[in-house]
C-alpha cells in the first residue's frame, strides 16, 4: 500500500528529520542536526572571538560564554561548541584561512549535559573528649604547665575505660574525594546498563 504525501507534508517531514537528535528525543528550534548557514556564522564568530583554540578544550565552560555572546540557550551552544571543537581537531586551526563553508550540510554530533541520580560517598568527622594523661619533662610544675600552654608535651595516652564525650549532631560530613571515582565506576560496572539507562536524564533540553 502506497501513501501519497502532499509537498507541504513531505517538506515538513524533512524539516522534522533535520531537527532530530537522539532518535528524535531532542529537537532544537534554533538549529537542526546539520551544519547550516547560521552555524557557519557561529563558527566564524568563535574563530574571531576566541582565536586560541587550546582554550576551548573545556567545551562546557566555553559553551557558557558562547551562549551569552550569541544569546542562545546553553544546550544549543553545547552542540555548536562541541562540533566546532571536532572540526578544529581535524584541521590546523592556526593555519586555517577558510570560513567553514566547506562543512555546510555536514551532520552535527549531539553533545549535551546528562545526569544520573546515584549515591555519592561521604565521610564524616566527629570530635570528642576522653580523660587521659599528658606527659612532659620540666624543672617544676609551672614550667610543665607553661609547656602545655604552648602546646608542647612529650607524650599522651587515654584511658580506654573512660566515657567519650561527643555531640552526635556535630558530625562534619564531606564528599569522599579519594573514593568517589572508584565508587561510581564500580556502581556502573556492577549494574546492567539496561537497568540504569532510564535513570539517566538529559539536562536543560
Amino acid at each position: 500500500m502506497r501513501i501519497k504525501l502532499r509537498e507541504s507534508q513531505y517538506n515538513r517531514l524533512l524539516k522534522e528529520n533535520d531537527k532530530d537528535f537522539l532518535d528524535g528525543t531532542v529537537n532544537f528550534k534554533e538549529i537542526g542536526n546539520k551544519v547550516d548557514k547560521f552555524i557557519i556564522r557561529c563558527y566564524n564568530f568563535i574563530k574571531k572571538r576566541y582565536p586560541n583554540f587550546k582554550q576551548l578544550r573545556d567545551v562546557p565552560m566555553f559553551s557558557k560564554k558562547i551562549s551569552q555572546d550569541l544569546v542562545i540557550p546553553n544546550a544549543v551552544a553545547l552542540v555548536i561548541c562541541y562540533n566546532y571543537y571536532l572540526i578544529n581537531s581535524k584541521i590546523n586551526p592556526e593555519k586555517y584561512e577558510g570560513d567553514f563553508t566547506e562543512f555546510l550540510g555536514e551532520p552535527l554530533e549531539f553533545y549535551g549535559e546528562f545526569e544520573l541520580h546515584e549515591d555519592i560517598p561521604l565521610r564524616g568527622f566527629l570530635s570528642g573528649y576522653q580523660m587521659g594523661t599528658y606527659t612532659g619533662y620540666a624543672t617544676n610544675q609551672e614550667e610543665f604547665l607553661t609547656q602545655l600552654e604552648n602546646g608542647d608535651y612529650y607524650d599522651y595516652d587515654v584511658d580506654d575505660a573512660q566515657y567519650v564525650e561527643y555531640d552526635g549532631g556535630d558530625i562534619q560530613w564531606e564528599i569522599d574525594e579519594g573514593y568517589i571515582d572508584d565508587y561510581i565506576s564500580d556502581r556502573i560496572y556492577d549494574n546492567d546498563w539496561e537497568d540504569i539507562v532510564d535513570n539517566v536524564n538529559l539536562v536543560n533540553n
